[in-house]
């Protein structure tokens, strides 16, 4: 009987799923590239035809985008996440979701229409399509990016400012959309007033409650399937599977017939977004509490805690004296927070991660007197 054979050296292991996470993020590319020529090849002729209602829809969108962009980077606590990695999931939002979103729904919609009738899929055919695609298509790039960046997502609350971005994008994305839509509607006779009207009431009336709610949701639940948390790998599927039948839930409720009008438009949007909060409140107070309890534990240095906030460590920093001394503790805090993320991700931090974290902080490790450190 031959030997078994040797298991694959660490670094052998290690370049193996760099070179995989490369092949991904380049499958997301193309994806993004795929979805961006669907978008292209279905409204170039529009903004060709009106472009001056094209562009100023698109600028007052980018300025809408940019402001939630970085809201929704700053409700995470202690760090913002990193700008390429939520760039990222907009990316897919905008691109590689609404374009294939598009294509998808399509297709569903005359399913519809043939086995249900003109009558049922014009009443009930959004409600039946867009949550089953749009979310589907969503959260697959939500997987695709925790997967490619695994360092990024460290439990259910990264999943959810992911989500929340990708959303994001999309929203923006589609909004462009139907104020093209909305010119062509009008039949072209007053372009700047359907693009202008379209894009207000969208962003004004239903922006609160529209795709990044349902996304964050969606993400909360990758986040926590993704990460390594306490308790059976079952419940943890099951946590994530309920995550994504909710967002689903809350899609089916945007486009569902029922409290139609402006009223009850209204009051689906408000319920979208104060489930969305909602998680986020009680993410945000569990990740919050973890990280207070890990920088209290014996033998970490007493006012270590200030790492949790902003202010605290423009404070800390500058106590540092000016020079190579303060880039010294400034990558030192960097490798700290690292570490501190990482075990108060989900109160049960990866162990490879972890390793890695405490190396980079025993690398950096360099505390200037008067200064604590964690």
């Amino acid at each position: 009987m031959s030997a078994a054979p040797a298991p694959a050296p660490a670094r052998f292991r290690e370049v193996r799923a760099w070179a995989a996470r490369r092949r991904l993020g380049a499958a997301i590319v193309v994806l993004c590239l795929f979805g961006l020529g669907v978008l292209v090849w279905n409204f170039s002729g529009t903004a060709r035809a009106f472009p001056g209602p094209a562009l100023l829809s698109a600028f007052l969108l980018a300025v809408v985008l940019y402001v939630a962009f970085t809201l929704l980077r700053r409700v995470r606590p202690v760090r913002t996440p990193p700008r390429k990695w939520s760039w990222a999931g907009v990316a897919w939002g905008a691109t590689a979701a609404t374009g294939c979103a598009l294509l998808a729904n399509g297709g569903l919609s005359a399913v519809w229409s043939r086995t249900a009738g003109v009558d049922f899929a014009s009443s009930w055919g959004a409600a039946l399509t867009a949550p089953l695609n749009e979310e589907g298509i969503k959260t697959a790039g939500i997987v695709l990016l925790g997967v490619a960046f695994p360092a990024r997502m460290r439990g259910p609350l990264d999943g959810w400012v992911l989500g929340a971005l990708v959303g994001l994008g999309f929203q923006m994305a589609e909004n462009w959309t139907y104020a093209l839509n909305g010119i062509v509607g009008t039949g072209g006779t007053t372009p700047g007033d359907a693009a202008l009207q379209s894009v207000v009431g969208r962003v004004l009336y239903t922006g609160l409650g529209s795709h990044w709610t349902m996304s964050a949701v969606a993400g909360t639940g990758v986040g926590l399937l993704l990460s390594r948390s306490p308790g059976p790998a079952r419940r943890r599927r099951a946590g994530a599977a309920a995550c994504v039948l909710t967002a689903v839930g809350m899609h089916w409720l945007f486009n569902a017939p029922f409290l139609g009008g402006g009223l009850g438009t209204g009051v689906k949007a408000a319920f979208d977004f104060l489930v969305a909060g909602s998680f986020w409140i009680v993410l945000r107070h569990a990740y919050r509490h973890r990280a207070r309890a890990e920088l209290r534990a014996p033998g970490v240095a007493p006012g270590a805690d200030r790492l949790l906030t902003r202010r605290g460590r423009r404070r800390v920093r500058a106590a540092v004296p000016q020079g190579a001394e303060r880039e010294r503790y400034a990558r030192l805090m960097v490798a700290q927070l690292d570490l501190l993320e990482e075990r108060a991700g989900t109160g049960c931090p990866r162990p490879v991660f972890e390793a890695a974290a405490r190396a980079r902080v025993a690398e950096a490790r360099y505390v200037p007197s008067g200064v604590e450190g964690y």
